[in-house]
Parts: structure tokens; C-alpha cells; sequence
């Protein structure tokens, strides 16, 4: 179920797949199957987001890990952080769903997501691998001191889009279009680049 979840609703969006649709996708004949299994829709979601980040949260752990063991915790690496363990997830999963997931997530909150109103907030998936994200991008914020403080979480929230909707295209395009190596060294001196660009003029 948390497969035909994450499927469906990558294809259509949060608000455009129905549960009696993802039941009846996982071969289930009772509508109840969801409240059964999960409790609740938001919990399915939630099982769709820890069926991926925990990995992804343990490879970028290790990656944050060594590069601090290292006393080479600078902004590329912290981009790598994140960046790579997407892409390894993506490979891991073919045909892979998650990047148009996220993409779907995050067209239903506001651009800059670090400024949340509370009630967006209260309805965000509080699983560890989130605080492990949100405190990544807090580091990468800091270090963007040629910004305005007022716009470097805006910076950080627009280079996660764009990884976030790079990716997705390539799910789209049937996995085909760049080899995955590829397109993680391109993402991640692109994002880099995005990150250190000028604010506005």
C-alpha cells in the first residue's frame, strides 16, 4: 500500500488521488484498509516518507559524519550531503517515484519553507530524517554571509526546488535521460552556483 501510495500520488499530486484508489492499486478489496493498516491517510504519507529517508538520513548522517571528521564541512560538501543520497535513493528504486513525491509536497506549501505559519507547520511530516534536513539546511544558510539574513533561507528553499524538481524530471523522462552519476556532479555544482550567486540587484 505505501507503494501504490507513493506511486499515485506522484503521478497526481496530494489532493488528486482518492484512498479508495490507492487501496484497490495495492490489490485490496476493503476501503477500509488504510484506517486498518495505518490509522490515518496523514500516517500512510508518513510511512511513504520513512520507506525512503531513513536510508537517505543514515547515508547523509555518514556523509556530514566524515566530512567533519575531516575539517571539510564546506559548502559543496554540504551540498553533497544532501544532493548524493537522493540520487542513491533514486537508483536504489526503478522505476523510482520519490523525487516527484517530494515535488508534490512541496508544491503545497509556501516557496520559502523554512517560514512556515504554524498551522502549515503542524501539517509537515515530523520524522527524524526531516529535523536531519531542516538542521543541514540551517548550516547552509549560515554560510551564505553575502546574502541579506532575511533571504538566505529563501536561497537555501530555492536550490532544494530545484534539486527536488531536477530530479523529478528525471523520473519523468523514464530514468534515461542522464545517467544518474551524471546528473549528481551537474546538480550539485549547480546548486553550489545557485547558492553563491548575488542577491537581488
Amino acid at each position: 500500500m505505501v507503494q501504490a501510495a507513493e506511486r499515485l500520488v506522484a503521478e497526481r499530486g496530494l489532493h488528486g488521488v482518492r484512498a479508495s484508489e490507492v487501496v484497490k492499486a495495492a490489490g485490496h478489496r476493503n476501503n477500509s484498509a488504510i484506517t486498518y493498516h495505518f490509522g490515518t491517510w496523514e500516517n500512510l504519507l508518513i510511512a511513504v516518507w520513512e520507506s525512503h529517508t531513513v536510508r537517505v538520513n543514515a547515508d547523509r548522517s555518514a556523509l556530514i559524519a566524515a566530512a567533519r571528521a575531516h575539517d571539510g564541512f564546506d559548502l559543496p560538501t554540504m551540498v553533497r550531503a544532501y544532493v548524493e543520497p537522493l540520487v542513491a535513493d533514486l537508483d536504489r528504486h526503478r522505476p523510482s517515484y520519490w523525487a516527484r513525491f517530494s515535488e508534490q509536497w512541496l508544491a503545497t506549501i509556501r516557496l520559502d519553507f523554512f517560514r512556515l505559519d504554524e498551522q502549515a507547520a503542524a501539517d509537515q511530516p515530523h520524522v527524524e530524517s526531516v529535523m536531519v534536513v531542516h538542521e543541514l539546511f540551517t548550516e547552509i544558510a549560515a554560510t551564505l554571509d553575502h546574502l541579506p539574513p532575511e533571504a538566505r533561507t529563501r536561497r537555501v528553499a530555492l536550490m532544494s526546488r530545484f534539486v527536488i524538481a531536477a530530479l523529478a524530471a528525471w523520473e519523468r523522462e523514464g530514468n534515461e535521460a542522464q545517467p544518474l552519476d551524471d546528473l549528481a556532479r551537474e546538480l550539485v555544482s549547480t546548486a553550489v552556483a545557485l547558492l553563491r550567486a548575488p542577491g537581488a540587484f
